[in-house]
């Protein structure tokens, strides 16, 4: 596939308008593409039949596609109902990582997809967190680019390397 630099914005955002690409991109690229732009608008996972509409596809065709993307480990679905789990950084289910900027809200997968999810956005960012050390809440803000103040830790408690091990659990 041709480089491709895709800008997902909310308010400020540049998305299709700016993407005269987007209509050579595989289905499942364009299938993945929509998700993402689902996830800055909304807040949330989109689901199979949300997605037909703004791709003139069956509900049937985007439910395989998002599972061609989950065996390419490009998206993550709930074992039980096949539906929307994660689509790095975005967590389609309420989790321990918040993410708040001037546009919008999101839940991060872990606190590395919190500071993912700035820097996707480009927008300064607060991560409301739960220590896993000692339970208070570690303030946590973000340029967009970089951390605003502070200092701290993440710790992943699973190697890299194992993460798609089990990635409900990483």
């Amino acid at each position: 596939m041709v480089g491709l630099v895709v800008w997902i914005e909310v308010g400020l955002v540049r998305v299709s308008e700016r993407l005269p690409l987007v209509a050579a991109l595989d289905f499942d690229s364009r299938v993945r593409l929509e998700v993402y732009r689902h996830f800055v608008r909304f807040g949330l996972a989109p689901t199979a039949g949300d997605l037909g509409d703004e791709l003139g596809a069956s509900p049937s065709a985007i439910a395989d596609s998002f599972e061609r993307l989950a065996t390419a480990h490009v998206l993550v679905l709930d074992p039980a109902t096949r539906g929307l789990w994660m689509a790095m950084p975005f967590s389609a289910v309420p989790t321990s990582f918040r993410v708040t900027t001037p546009s919008g809200e999101w839940w991060a997968n872990c606190a590395w997809d919190a500071l993912g999810i700035s820097a996707m956005l480009q927008a300064p960012a607060e991560i409301t967190a739960t220590c896993a050390g000692c339970g208070d809440p570690p303030p946590v803000r973000t340029t967009g680019r970089a951390l605003s103040a502070g200092t701290g830790v993440v710790h992943f408690a699973v190697p890299a390397a194992s993460w798609w091990d089990d990635i409900g659990f990483t």
